[in-house]
């Protein structure tokens, strides 16, 4: 016997026109289980076709997470790095530069510079090991390379005129940018400025001590005094230049100025490098402050050479170790009902 509904319908209206009312009955109570049995399948074979968003049984529930990050330079957590639910608590201020703390680091980056035979890096032994080559190749010249740049001189009026401006800034004239910076950052209260007055001041100060001792070892004579004849004298020629008469005569080598320029157009280029005239500005200046010393007849080639690249090691050295030095910012909050702490370790 048939049991679907249209089969039925026709059999209670065909066969059996006066049993209409017992047939509707029955087709009814078919309809409501087949609807009733639709209702069952229907939420089944959704749910089969779309990917459950329910976390498994197996997964254990967060009660506490932790995160650290690190972000360079950064005075702020960024919000991408932590939940945005979190509160954090606003970050430590970096430390200002007082009389202390500028002692402090001027110490440790001494220490460091005059060290730093005893624990040289390996990386650094072949550019040391060309310097060393190209300044033994520039001493067996620098006579001849004197003679060039004085007829160059002669004969361009305008170099005698810009190298005298020039050179000045390899003294008085750095040493008077790097205030400037500090003073207007002080009253612009621009840390960015203060702050490369400060390491410009540390940079130039460390460069000028050192050069002063490298002075006195080789003892080599300035090329002015024997109308450009190279003569070394040694560690003698450190005392015989406080002789009456003798003074600048055997600290030729390395050149100062240059070591000063060059130490100030490190940490400026370095603090500004975002802008790329900058360093090109910076860079070029002291290029001219260390042959304008050619020019105006103070210095040897190779004393230029081996100043330029003292001063801008030196320059780097005290703006990477300004910002080596760490801080540490903990925030902590509840997300979802899970503890959550963040650290992040920022350089100022």
């Amino acid at each position: 016997m048939e049991t679907s509904g249209g089969i039925e319908f026709l059999r209670c209206s065909v066969f059996r026109p006066n049993k209409d009312t017992m047939c509707l009955t029955r087709l009814k109570k078919q309809k409501a289980w087949a609807a009733i049995l639709l209702l069952l399948i229907l939420p089944h074979s959704l749910f089969a076709q779309e990917p459950t968003s329910e976390k498994p049984k197996n997964v254990p529930t967060r009660y506490f997470s932790l995160s650290i990050h690190y972000a360079p330079d950064a005075p702020t957590i960024p919000a991408w790095m932590i939940s945005p639910a979190l509160a954090p608590s606003p970050p430590q201020a970096s430390e200002k530069f007082t009389l202390r703390s500028v002692s402090r680091d001027f110490l440790k980056d001494a220490g460091e510079i005059w060290s730093y035979p005893a624990h040289i890096k390996t990386r650094d032994i072949l550019p040391i090991a060309g310097l060393a080559v190209l300044t033994g190749v520039l001493i067996a010249n620098d006579e001849a390379i004197y003679r060039a740049f004085r007829d160059y001189r002669d004969s361009h009026a305008w170099v005698s005129a810009v190298s005298p401006i020039f050179t000045e800034i390899g003294s008085s004239g750095a040493w008077g940018t790097a205030a400037a910076f500090l003073c207007v950052g002080l009253i612009a209260k621009d840390d960015k400025a203060v702050r490369t007055g400060a390491l410009a001041l540390s940079a130039m100060l460390q460069s000028g001590i050192l050069v002063q001792v490298l002075k006195g070892l080789p003892g080599r004579q300035r090329p002015y005094w024997a109308k450009g004849v190279d003569h070394w004298s040694g560690p003698i020629g450190f005392f015989e230049r406080f002789e009456s008469g003798q003074s600048g005569k055997y600290d030729s080598f390395p050149s100062g100025h240059t070591i000063t320029a060059f130490s100030l157009a490190t940490v400026v280029a370095m603090q500004y490098g975002e802008h790329v005239w900058v360093p090109v500005f910076a860079y070029s200046v002291a290029t001219g402050t260390a042959l304008s010393r050619l020019t105006e007849n103070k210095h040897w080639l190779s004393d230029v050479l081996v100043g330029g690249f003292l001063g801008h090691v030196i320059g780097r050295m005290i703006v990477l170790n300004h910002r080596r030095r760490y801080y540490v910012i903990p925030t902590a909050g509840v997300v979802n009902g899970t503890l959550s702490l963040a650290v992040t370790i920022s350089t100022r």
